[in-house]
Parts: structure tokens; sequence; C-alpha cells
């Protein structure tokens, strides 16, 4: 069977699928090690807005390649941007994503749970000292190292800001349900939106549910913007008092 391939690098098999596109899990024959590639579909690329929004976040992730070099953030080691392909080259995170354990019944025990959102919030912090907020912390964008681990990379910068005063800062992005009061009203941002979204995430872990839930997208920003969230502890019994009081400060 032929090898498949992308550019130099050897496509292995797919190992997600979004809206916009593909992740390979690949083989760089330089550096001989896996890689993930995250290519756009062609479809996407040739469309008059999409296209344009997609090869914009690509870019922004790219840019800042050199500059979010840390323990806990998926690093992007090469980029191809163009008219006709489009997609980034990153470390190979195998252990899936905090999606998995934000369901009942697959919650972690509070000692990986701590050490998970730890490791997040240095991530995070790192970051704000480089002029960067993430703009999108959600589940699905913090990969574990390996599935039964609380090691954690923070991925998908493609939104993020470079800094308060950015002119060529990208609108309209994040995921309805972990967005900041700030990002709902849509002010200016800084890392108190990263703090709150991680909250949000942070709540989950304990609970298996979003602080704020709703049958609607306009109902449930509304609830964020205008509500202070429940405890974690009124929806489930053995919560510390202590994480009640870190997610109640972070949201």
């Amino acid at each position: 069977m032929a090898v498949q391939q992308l550019g130099k690098y050897e496509l292995r098999r797919r190992i997600g699928e979004g809206a916009t596109g593909t992740v390979h899990l690949a083989w760089d024959p330089f550096r001989r090690q896996a890689v993930a590639i995250k290519q756009l579909r062609r479809d996407v690329l040739r469309h008059p807005v999409h296209g344009r929004l997609n090869r914009r976040l690509l870019r922004n992730e790219a840019s800042l390649a050199g500059r979010l070099v840390h323990p806990h953030i998926v690093q992007v080691h090469d980029a191809v941007i163009g008219d006709d392909e489009a997609y980034l080259v990153m470390d190979y995170v195998a252990g899936g994503t905090l999606a998995d354990l934000v369901r009942p019944g697959a919650l972690p025990a509070l000692e990986r749970l701590l050490e998970i959102v730890f490791k997040c919030s240095c991530a995070l912090d790192f970051a704000f000292h480089q002029g960067v907020t993430h703009r999108d912390i959600k589940p699905a964008n913090i990969l574990l190292a390996d599935a039964g681990g609380s090691d954690i990379r923070i991925s998908d910068f493609g939104a993020a800001l470079r800094s308060a005063s950015d002119s060529t800062q990208i609108v309209g992005i994040g995921s309805p349900a972990y967005m900041s009061p700030q990002q709902v009203r849509e002010m200016p941002v800084d890392h108190r939106s990263d703090i709150y979204s991680l909250g949000v995430v942070m709540f989950q872990l304990l609970t298996g549910r979003l602080p704020f839930e709703s049958d609607n997208q306009y109902s449930l920003l509304y609830r964020i913007a205008n509500e202070t969230p429940p405890l974690p502890s009124e929806l489930r019994r053995g919560i510390p008092p202590a994480l009640d009081r870190i997610v109640r400060r972070a949201t």
C-alpha cells in the first residue's frame, strides 16, 4: 500500500475531524518523530469568507510558535498556508482531551483534577506574560499526554489575542458555554477571560455539568453575562469548600 504524503510528512491515520478540517497522525522524517497535522478542507479554503477566516486563524497560531515554548503548551513546528492547501504541524499528544473527563461517571479524582488545573494555570500564566490571551479555553482544547495521567498541553491558539491593543485581533471567536462575561458583552478581554473559561472547565470536571445550561444560545449568553453561577458543591456532594472558593473566584 502506497504511503500517503502531505508535503514531506507521511500520513499514518486520521485522528480527528472537525467542521473545517481533519487532524492526521503523521511521521516527520527529518525530526524522526510522530506529529499531528491540522489540515483545512479544500471546500473551506475555497469559500470566500470561511477560507479567509480559517487561513487567518492558522497564521495567527503559527505566528506564536516561537513565543509560546512551554511544557504545557502544544508546539507548532511547521505551517503551510496557501490558496489550495493549508495545514499546521504540531506536537502529537496521544491521550485524548479533557472532553473525555467532563461526563458524569468519568470525572477525575480530586488530586488528578487539581494537578490538571494547576498545569493549565501555569501555561496560561506563561502565555499572559508573553502578552497572549487564548480566548477559547475549553475541554476539547486541553490535551492529555496519556489517558490516565494529569500531564496536559493546551492547544489551538488560533483565536489568541496577542496584546490588549492588538488591532488585527480576530473577533466573534470562542465557544459560547465557556465565554467570559467580557466576551459575551464584546468588551476588551485579557487574561481574566482565560481564567473565567478555565473556571468553567474546573466546574465541569467537578460536577459533570456546565455552570449555565440553556435551550438556546441567546439565553445561555444572557445568563453568563447577568447571573452568578452556582457553587460546584450545590450540584455534587463532598466537594471541599476550598474548591468552591477557587471556582467562585475564577467565575
